[in-house]
């Protein structure tokens, strides 16, 4: 039987096509995913927020958003494929070796590693690569051109919303993309978990359903540690892991 961990002869893996890895970071300590990522063969970049006198009177999830069009500015200048994450992402083990689920011929075409609330819209081409669509930007993957398309998302929310207050960007990004020409791609299982706490934010200013919190509901692997929503405690990772539809973990 074939590991599904594997892909192909003929597939492309992630590490062959990511340039670079971007960690979306503040305070948080990223020592376990910086030494993940780089296990796995990826260059990696720890972008730590820094905020202007203003930005500090901006939501929290305002400030995430400017974290974020940080790392497309990078994305923009770099060549190939970008891979970006926030700090509670948890890789699986032999992420690397994962197969490319998106057409790289494609200069429009982005991955979400991590797909929250996904939905399918199509099968693509010989190769049934699965174009989607999903909210949260946890774990994803974009070349120069989507990085320059999601910049224009910035500028038109930042003229649409009043960063002070709270508003869900990341829900209203892939609309506003793919209105531009661009096409996002999901993979059969997640690549990784969220494995923090959600933005306190979703439950007290939002309508988000359980207040935002969200995990992979199937694992492509293993994780490389345990997420820190367990507290360093196993049996709490399986209570969480449990509620999804299946779940991995070698240790």
């Amino acid at each position: 039987m074939k590991s599904r961990n594997r892909p192909p002869s003929n597939q492309r893996t992630l590490r062959e096509v990511i340039n670079k890895a971007i960690i979306i970071a503040y305070r948080e300590d990223v020592t376990n995913l910086v030494s993940s990522l780089a296990a796995e063969g990826f260059e990696v970049e720890v972008l730590r927020a820094e905020y202007t006198s203003e930005e500090m009177n901006y939501s929290k999830n305002s400030k995430t958003f400017i974290s974020h069009k940080k790392a497309w500015e990078k994305a923009a200048e770099s060549p190939g494929y970008t891979l970006i994450c926030e700090a509670d992402f948890v890789p699986c083990r032999g992420i690397g070796d994962f197969r490319v689920f998106w057409p790289v011929e494609n200069s429009y075409a982005w991955g979400y590693l991590y797909q929250g609330s996904p939905r399918l819209l199509a099968v693509v081409g010989s190769e049934r690569y699965l174009r989607g669509q999903a909210a949260p930007l946890v774990s994803y993957v974009i070349n120069p051109t989507v990085a320059l398309l999601m910049l224009k998302y910035f500028e038109r929310e930042k003229e649409t919303y009043d960063l002070r207050t709270y508003f869900t960007f990341d829900s209203h990004l892939q609309y506003h993309v793919m209105g531009l020409g661009g096409e996002a791609f999901i993979p059969r299982y997640h690549y990784g978990e969220h494995g923090g706490m959600p933005n306190a934010e979703h439950g007290s200013l939002g309508s988000l359903a359980r207040g935002g919190r969200h995990r992979a509901d199937n694992l492509m692997g293993s994780l490389h540690f345990l997420p820190p929503y367990a507290e360093g405690s196993y049996l709490s990772f399986l209570r969480t892991r449990l509620g999804g539809t299946y779940w991995v973990w070698r240790g």
